[in-house]
């Protein structure tokens, strides 16, 4: 099969750092959990230093100026709610491309997937990673909205969409229901899904807090 004509070759055009272990196409998040963590713009910072290549809590405090306990706090929440992953110590992006999603059961008890076309976010080497937040997304007034849209134009380039609009919301909107259709549906028939649930404090996180000085364990 030709490069342009496969949806997974089209997906890891989508370019990671080279130290990236190998992370998730695709993940779909819940609608409210998505939109829990995209409401905090530190924690969108974060997700765009790691696309960048910091890997560690020290990185990504150092890079900030904030303690070391507040960063891993909000890489903890992150991590829990499927944004970022853990690998051998360290902490990625956890997939490529994220898709936002809500669930409906109809009349006869079949469950509806829905993907919201608005909200998301993707990798990209320019800006580290680009969110899309839907309504929280003010295009009109927003000072980095050619960047997003360099951005989104960029996406679309990668998995062979031709944009009409020269709006980064609308832009990704129509890259969303274009790859729904195309890609993604083929994807999971001929793949499989994995429904994981938000823990609690991770394991890793008490035992990095236990190795913290006691005046860095108040510094949240």
């Amino acid at each position: 099969m030709h490069a342009l004509q496969d949806p997974v070759a089209r997906i890891k055009s989508l370019k990671v750092p080279v130290s990236y272990p190998e992370i998730d196409l695709v993940r779909l998040v819940n609608c409210k959990v998505f939109e829990s963590c995209m409401k905090n713009e530190l924690r969108c910072t974060i997700v765009s230093l790691l696309a960048h290549g910091a890997t560690t809590a020290n990185e990504v405090a150092s890079a900030l100026g904030i303690s070391r306990t507040a960063i891993y706090r909000h890489l903890n929440a992150l991590r829990k709610n499927g944004i970022i992953t853990y690998y051998n110590g360290r902490f990625y992006v956890g997939a490529r491309l994220f898709l936002v999603y809500d669930v409906e059961v109809d009349e006869k008890g079949y469950i509806k997937l829905i993907i919201h076309p608005d909200k998301g976010g993707f990798a990209d080497e320019s800006i580290g990673f680009a969110f899309v937040k839907g309504k929280l997304c003010k295009c009109d007034i927003c000072i980095t909205k050619d960047k997003c849209l360099a951005a989104v134009k960029n996406l679309a380039r990668k998995l062979d969409i031709k944009l009409r609009s020269e709006e980064p919301l609308s832009g990704f909107r129509e890259i969303v229901e274009e790859i729904v259709k195309r890609d993604i549906v083929k994807v999971i028939k001929e793949g499989y899904l994995i429904i994981r649930i938000p823990e609690e404090v991770s394991r890793e996180e008490g035992e990095y807090l236990q190795g913290l000085p006691q005046n860095e364990k108040t510094r949240v």
